[in-house]
């Protein structure tokens, strides 16, 4: 007596549908955690609709790199972790605090120097402390976040650092160096050229040349014991020509 066998094209496209039935319930089984620098707000929240119709969530968090990194020292509960820049990647890598060979570049940006729309008084010719007269320059925080220490870097290469370091509007990250030019609190300020998209009350002056400051470049990875299936996935998107687009339309550089 034989046997019922179903035919081998039938069983492999069973087998087919099976893995990508399991995978997209594991990877919608569960939130992921994403603590992103405050820079790549319109990028995630971007992301985290196209992967909601995907069935996956993402709860994001935006603060300074900084910040970001000394709430996951103090044990905060994150999935991923996204830095402005290697350093803050560095000490948490240094810690064991993310999961070993996660890290990846996921994009590039520049510097700019920005003015308020109604600021018109302004020659780009003449130096920034020129340009504010009596005024003060946004800065997100020089010691720790990112975007402040990449402006001090171009100020002291520009030689200006001097001049302009006691007419200064501390910022606590540069998605609050930006609102303090948009509206109008201060007429200048330094922050990343994709921050320019994210208003319509402020203009590029210029970028800053490159060789003025460290390169920027935009770093991700997991979190330590947090390398699950979906945030794997999550991770991998982040390259993704997909979401590599979204990074470019926002304003960033791409993957370098």
């Amino acid at each position: 007596m034989s046997l019922f066998r179903f035919p081998i094209w039938l069983s492999i496209a069973l087998s087919v549908w099976l893995y990508c039935f399991t995978t997209t319930q594991a990877l919608s089984a569960s939130n992921i955690i994403v603590f992103a620098a405050s820079s790549t707000q319109p990028v995630i929240d971007d992301l985290t609709l196209k992967l909601r119709n995907q069935g996956i969530n993402i709860q994001a968090v935006y603060a300074s790199s900084a910040t970001l990194a000394k709430q996951i020292q103090n044990g905060a509960e994150a999935d991923v972790f996204i830095s402005a820049n290697t350093k803050w990647m560095d000490v948490l890598d240094k810690q064991s605090l993310i999961a070993p060979k996660t890290r990846t570049d996921i994009a590039t940006n520049r510097l700019a120097l920005i003015a308020h729309r109604d600021f018109n008084n302004i020659d780009p010719n003449r130096s920034i402390l020129q340009n504010l007269g009596t005024e003060r320059l946004a800065i997100a925080d020089t010691k720790s976040v990112p975007a402040g220490i990449y402006a001090k870097q171009a100020l002291i290469s520009t030689h200006q650092w001097e001049a302009l370091k006691d007419h200064l509007a501390p910022a606590k990250d540069v998605s609050s160096a930006l609102m303090f030019v948009a509206r109008g609190e201060t007429p200048l300020g330094i922050v990343y050229a994709s921050d320019i998209k994210r208003t319509n009350n402020v203009r590029k002056i210029y970028l800053f040349k490159k060789k003025t400051h460290d390169v920027i470049r935009y770093q991700a990875a997991i979190v330590r014991n947090k390398a699950t299936q979906p945030v794997k996935y999550f991770l991998s998107f982040l390259i993704k020509p997909i979401s590599q687009s979204v990074f470019m339309i926002a304003g960033f550089g791409g993957k370098p």
